[in-house]
């Protein structure tokens, strides 16, 4: 067999695999309490990874990690971000058990790991395809710094912390009986 028709064949096996794929995932529905399969995860983290400009990926928080820059980026994590993170940082919420994909444990290697840069670029522009919305135009870029120090603070958080964090969530959040 010459070279190009055994290329052509293994591409129309790959398209052929590709779109039984997708009509699988199309006939099991586009539920938000279903669970990623692994290509999903594996297609998604790649696609989130490459999306990221490099020139982000290099950036270091210009904010000093001190207490009050940390208290300030909690406060503001309180009221924006703990309808769908929740206060610990772990997703459990109203809104973030009903989202797909479900917004990730922020206190989770997966996160931890990410560069100052990479956090900064998300907050401030979101991921597409997901609930994460950019945050650009309403958050200065401070306060999107300070997000990235108390998100770094997110494994150590103590409980005192957590109990001060009640008191700034939202007044829904507070009380769901409300909605």
């Amino acid at each position: 067999m010459k070279p190009w028709k055994a290329v052509l064949l293994i591409l129309f096996a790959l398209a052929v695999a590709a779109a039984g794929y997708g009509l699988t995932l199309v006939r099991r529905g586009f539920s938000a309490l279903a669970t990623p399969s692994a290509i999903e995860e594996f297609a998604a983290t790649t696609a989130r990874k490459i999306a990221v400009p490099s020139a982000y990926r290099q950036l270091r928080n210009p904010i000093m990690p001190s207490t009050e820059n940390i208290r300030a980026g909690m406060e503001h994590f309180s009221d924006h971000c703990a309808t769908c993170h929740s206060n610990d940082g772990g997703g459990q919420t109203l809104f973030g058990k009903g989202l797909y994909p479900k917004p990730p444990d922020l206190r989770a290697a997966g996160t931890q790991n990410k560069s100052d840069g990479e956090l900064y670029y998300t907050i401030q522009n979101g991921v597409r395809l997901s609930a994460m919305p950019a945050f650009s135009e309403v958050h200065t870029a401070a306060q999107t710094w300070r997000l990235v120090l108390f998100i770094r603070h997110l494994p150590q958080i103590t409980a005192e912390e957590l109990n001060e964090m009640k008191a700034l969530n939202p007044k829904r959040q507070a009380n769901p009986a409300n909605w």
